[in-house]
């Protein structure tokens, strides 16, 4: 089930893209995926270039960091990350020359094949964008799968956000010659480009292109206004009419999701030859006329923000992210990274918790079909095990529960904490 939630984006939603001035200090966070992390190639001392490799990806799940501006490797030591957690992270003294790696030939694009795109995609460090940071290559690698359908979501339906919505209105261009590139790689008979209602206007900045011969089998829809539409099985029922199970991933059922940011990286990397080293977020702000889209390098503190555009930060909560799939933090040296899709200033409110009345509202609009109160009783009472066999790992952490119900119980405290506990248990067990 989906639900309908203010969208607060009326503040944001028509402010044109701009940059945010470079940090003095830039920390990039070499941070895991499923275990795996960027190995360090640079020592204490180098000097780098802008775009040059600073991050290799030795395993599977991780993806390859690059220097968002030329400067002096400072350190690379552990920093505090936007989940609570500390991660290696490379400092970047920012020398302001903007020296940039050359010498390097590409081939033209228009001639490569699926497998040298994915490679391209895979050096430049691209993930997905909508916040779980997925290493695209491997997404868009197949196997023996049919790929008939690929869909952008373009459905930011998180309160706040406006940083996909501002990439599809002012560089639609690049973001049509992503979509061509990505149906390249796939050999997808059909593109959909899923937009909520409440940004209907953007069918006409679509119209000329897909008007056009070659985007024979592309076509825009408009998606409720609801949460979380987003979601990855919630967009393809909604697009498609599919209702997957939990257990089967999309490329099995012939469909690839690609969130809009992840796709104007793909143009970046592919046509510009950039690998990525800055991204499009919002940041709006209840008690300031300072907001809107801005272009942030990747490992920008989110003190130089709030430096830079004016921003106080007392008697505000701040989260990375959207407010409901976001993570509130309390240091402002935490960094941009390259699934944050927006830092938010909201005031802050106390919040008085109270026991589950066991309404089942929290079942009735959880997306997922699963049982968020047992989640919150079993990790109170720490029946971890239990954790599992109500399906924890299906979660995708929407907050809908904890946004509907009635006792404000930290539903999504329990669940976040429940994941880890899991782990720590499975870990000790091998």
């Amino acid at each position: 089930m989906i639900m309908h939630i203010l969208s607060m984006k009326g503040k944001t939603k028509k402010k044109s893209i701009q940059a945010i001035e470079d940090a003095p200090f830039l920390y990039i966070p070499l941070a895991e995926y499923l275990g795996c992390a960027p190995t360090p190639v640079v020592n204490v001392g180098d000097k780098v270039k802008k775009y040059q490799l600073i991050g290799e990806a030795k395993d599977k799940f991780a993806t390859k960091v690059h220097a968002p501006v030329s400067g002096v490797i400072l350190e690379t030591k552990d920093y505090p990350f936007a989940d609570g957690s500390s991660v290696k992270t490379i400092v970047i003294q920012n020398d302001y020359e903007n020296e940039e790696v050359t010498g390097i030939s590409y081939k033209d694009y228009n001639q490569c094949s699926p497998e040298e795109l994915i490679e391209r995609i895979k050096d430049t460090g691209i993930v997905g964008q909508g916040g779980a940071q997925f290493p695209t290559a491997i997404k868009y690698s197949v196997g023996e799968h049919k790929i008939h359908t690929f869909i952008v979501n373009g459905a930011e339906c998180e309160p706040y956000l406006t940083s996909d919505y501002s990439l599809m209105a002012e560089r639609t261009e690049e973001l049509f010659k992503g979509i061509d590139i990505i149906k390249k790689i796939l050999n997808a008979d059909n593109v959909i480009i899923g937009i909520e209602h409440q940004n209907r206007e953007l069918l006409k900045a679509f119209a000329p292109y897909l008007q056009q011969k070659e985007h024979k089998g592309y076509k825009a829809i408009l998606l409720p206004d609801q949460y979380p539409q987003g979601g990855e099985l919630q967009l393809i029922k909604s697009a498609t009419g599919i209702e997957l199970p939990r257990s089967k991933r999309p490329a099995e059922a012939g469909i690839i999701v690609s969130n809009i940011g992840t796709i104007y990286s793909v143009y970046q990397a592919v046509v510009n030859h950039k690998p990525v080293i800055s991204r499009i977020i919002t940041i709006s702000v209840e008690r300031s006329t300072n907001y809107g889209n801005y272009e942030v390098k990747i490992g920008t503190p989110i003190r130089h923000i709030t430096k830079s555009l004016g921003i106080e930060t007392s008697g505000n909560t701040i989260v990375q992210g959207g407010p409901m799939m976001g993570k509130a933090i309390q240091d402002l040296s935490i960094p941009v990274t390259k699934g944050a899709s927006g830092i938010l200033f909201l005031k802050k409110e106390e919040v008085k918790r109270s026991n589950c009345i066991s309404c089942g509202y929290c079942v009735d609009v959880c997306p997922m079909r699963l049982m968020p109160m047992k989640f919150e009783e079993n990790y109170r009472k720490k029946k971890y095990f239990n954790l599992e066999k109500y399906n924890i790992s299906s979660c995708i952490e929407c907050a809908a529960c904890e946004y509907i119900c009635p006792s404000n119980v930290p539903l999504i405290e329990s669940i976040k904490e429940g994941k880890v506990k899991l782990k720590e248990l499975a870990n000790a067990i091998r």
